[in-house]
């Protein structure tokens, strides 16, 4: 006969509980012992292997394996997510920098970086070093301030904030988090600080999400 109303709904729930964390046959020992009935049993483990299927087709993993994933944790699932330790800082990040002296003044910074040209300009010492980063929008907008910033150096921000090419994505996203920046600049070591790139976190987003289209090609491309 017909399916009761409540008996669909454990169906359905199941089924989804299982796009969500996975487990289709831990789902169907909860459904069996919630109802009782061996027949429902049967159709809730057709019911959470179809969605697991689907999950795994369209997606790669369920949604707290990518949630895991997100949060750095090495975890393994039908699609190995692990590899985002091996996603570097060297690998992500920008080499197109725009870089200026530390010695230039407020106004030999506007005429060298025009509003609009970019977003953050890498400010170096004498020595070549990494120093600081400025916000170009923000300069610009002190012009017009009653009084002016006469110093550079007024403007400096992510000063002790720097990414390293070995770290990971789970390193950087943390300090991207920490230091509450948008972006950071990669430097050589903490001693010389050379600058080798730019990292900002929308990249790294984009980045990752690429790779991450790349590995589930592969696998799905490995199985066919």
């Amino acid at each position: 006969g017909m399916l009761s109303a409540p008996a669909l709904a454990v169906i359905g729930m199941s089924a989804f509980g299982t796009a969500v964390i996975g487990g289709p046959l831990a789902m169907t020992f909860l459904a069996l012992e919630v109802t009782g009935e061996f027949p429902i049993a049967v159709l809730v483990l057709a019911a959470a292997m179809t969605s697991s299927l689907v999950v795994r087709q369209s997606f790669g993993y369920s949604f707290s394996t990518w949630r895991f994933h997100l949060r750095g944790e090495t975890i393994r699932s039908a699609h190995d997510v692990g590899w985002i330790r091996n996603l570097t800082v060297g690998r992500l990040m920008r080499r197109d920098l725009r870089c200026a002296p530390a010695s230039m003044t407020p106004a030999e910074f506007r005429a060298a970086f025009p509003l609009g040209s970019t977003q953050r300009v890498i400010v170096t010492d004498e020595n070549g070093g990494y120093a600081a980063l400025i916000h170009v929008p923000e300069i610009h907008a002190d012009a017009n301030a009653a009084q002016p910033k006469a110093q550079l150096a007024d403007f400096f921000c992510q000063q002790s904030d720097i990414l390293l090419p070995g770290m990971n994505a789970r390193q950087a996203a943390s300090l991207f988090e920490s230091s509450r920046s948008e972006a950071l600049a990669v430097v050589s070591d903490r001693i010389e600080r050379r600058v080798l790139g730019m990292l900002t976190e929308a990249h790294t987003l984009r980045r990752y999400s690429e790779e991450l289209d790349k590995q589930r090609r592969d696998i799905i491309g490995a199985t066919e």
